[in-house]
């Protein structure tokens, strides 16, 4: 299965990067590098079974503790 996710993940490669490289647009390569190595590794995770904290809890902890938005515990 991790074969497969990383085949996949060349193939869109080779369909995205050619392009860019060729018009030199080099923030975009980066920019998108950084994206497919970030999915890569959480896609190749997820096949391999590994579990993967789920990420309200994270966007959770921003808005209520970070942000301090939420709603009044009393009116």
């Amino acid at each position: 299965m991790i074969v497969l996710v990383v085949f996949i993940f060349a193939l869109l490669a080779l369909s995205d990067f050619p392009k860019l490289i060729k018009d030199k647009k080099w923030y975009e390569v980066t920019v998108l590098a950084g994206f497919y190595v970030f999915v890569l590794t959480l896609a190749v995770l997820q096949a391999g079974g590994v579990p993967l904290p789920s990420p309200v809890k994270g966007i959770q902890h921003l808005i209520v503790e970070v942000l301090h938005l939420g709603y009044p515990e009393k009116w």
